[in-house]
């Protein structure tokens, strides 16, 4: 038993689950609280520590007085996700220039500003410059 489980809140079982095969059987004491406990032993106790409880009321006293943790709460506001979308647009006018024009993706640099593209740079080879001229190279 870990001091973990020694500091966590008692709760009652409500049922014992046996899974696994010969030799390697574990026992899921599904407890009051909604967690469970994955023990080698079934438990002969009525109660058992729920050391997922004893984590939650950790890390809740944790957000809640983040100084003293010296924890960060992380941003509420995720400037990385409006980012993320614009740059998908952005990669999306790249495959559909790419497609239109039968060249790589990676012969097609944008440039945008603020997510706005302001104009694409393509760079051909003969190849494709006499394949678009409708010429025989």
């Amino acid at each position: 038993m870990t001091t973990e489980h020694r500091k966590a809140p008692r709760r009652f079982i409500e049922e014992i689950e046996r899974i696994g095969g010969w030799g390697k059987v574990k026992y899921h004491h599904h407890l009051t609280c909604g967690h469970i406990e994955i023990r080698d032993r079934a438990s002969t106790a009525p109660k058992l520590g729920c050391a997922w409880c004893f984590r939650a009321s950790q890390r809740d006293a944790e957000l809640k007085n983040p100084m003293a943790g010296g924890t960060i709460i992380p941003s509420a506001i995720d400037s990385g996700a409006t980012m993320g979308q614009d740059e998908i647009d952005i990669e999306r006018t790249r495959a559909a220039l790419a497609t239109a024009l039968s060249v790589p993706a990676d012969a097609i640099d944008l440039i945008a500003i603020d997510a706005d593209i302001q104009n694409a740079l393509v760079f051909l080879s003969a190849h494709d410059v006499m394949r678009l001229a409708n010429r025989k190279a």
